[in-house]
């Protein structure tokens, strides 16, 4: 079973963002470069065409970045609040935040976190506001911790 830190989850979410925020770029200064080339030689329908293709292309992939983006900024944001429940997890059982691990990485009900060697369930109410906690054991007890740089 995987278990993820603190540290990896803040960095995975970010790793999402930049990655897509460089493609988005790239397409970017290709429709720009795409129009210029079309407004530069216009008299040439088979420049037109390719410039056309590539427009429509661009605007095809950022819909679907478009898409991406939505989910990945309610990912991002489960992901603050996870952060937040270890930092409170760490709190009320006196030990450091880097010592709780997770085996997810957005929040849900369900998930079980690990530290002091001991494992645990979290219930978590309606609103994401409040957990409970619950020993709980596992089957595998061969544990993968993953860490963040």
């Amino acid at each position: 079973m995987q278990f993820y830190d603190i540290s990896y989850i803040t960095q995975h979410q970010s790793m999402a963002s930049t990655i897509r925020s460089v493609i988005i770029i790239i397409l970017l200064v290709i429709l720009t470069a795409s129009s210029a080339y079309y407004l530069r030689n216009r008299l040439r329908t088979r420049w037109r065409d390719i410039s056309i293709g590539m427009v429509l292309l661009t605007f095809v992939l950022l819909g679907i970045q478009m898409q991406d983006y939505l989910q990945n900024r309610q990912d991002f944001s489960q992901s603050q609040t996870l952060v937040k429940l270890i930092e409170s997890i760490a709190t009320d059982n006196h030990v450091k935040k880097e010592n709780v691990y997770v085996n997810a990485t957005s929040l849900s009900s369900g998930i079980i976190v690990r530290f002091n060697e001991k494992n645990y369930r979290i219930n978590l109410n309606a609103d994401n506001n409040s957990y409970s906690l619950e020993r709980t054991h596992v089957i595998d007890h061969t544990v993968t911790i993953v860490k963040g740089d």
